[in-house]
């Protein structure tokens, strides 16, 4: 694989993998109880949403066709969502830190915003978020 096709597809994913679990490692410190609809569920679904995002575009630029190439969609909600879970696992374990269903479910709604957006938008606007065309 060359550098610059693996910085400019799958770099940033892997990195974001590794911000979110970065952030989430750190002992939070003690927060008042919010609502369900809150700014932090906001911010969970944006993070959420630009990983199925990143995770799409690294997808869809594998080369070589395997099991993660044939549905692209499927397996970035699978992926994420995923993620998101065992990131909400990881947090129960995280002095001051809690692990709520509230948080995961507002991943798994950035997730699905941002499917329905590239299948609706992005995928026809932008070439990142479009297989490339092979010639032969």
């Amino acid at each position: 694989m060359k550098a610059g096709r693996f910085l400019k597809y799958h770099f940033p994913f892997l990195a974001w993998l590794l911000i979110i679990f970065i952030q989430s490692s750190f002992p939070a410190v003690d927060l008042p109880k919010v609502e369900f609809f809150s700014a932090d569920k906001i911010v969970h679904a944006g993070v959420y949403g630009l990983l199925a995002a990143l995770c799409f575009i690294s997808l869809i630029h594998i080369k070589k066709e395997n099991l993660f190439t044939g549905n692209v969609y499927l397996w970035t909600g699978i992926i994420t969502i995923l993620y998101g879970a065992s990131d909400e696992i990881h947090q129960y374990f995280v002095p001051n830190r809690s692990s709520e269903l509230q948080d995961w479910l507002a991943d798994i709604a950035g997730v699905i915003i941002m499917l329905i957006l590239i299948k609706v938008f992005l995928s026809k606007k932008m070439n990142l978020f479009r297989r490339e065309q092979t010639n032969g």
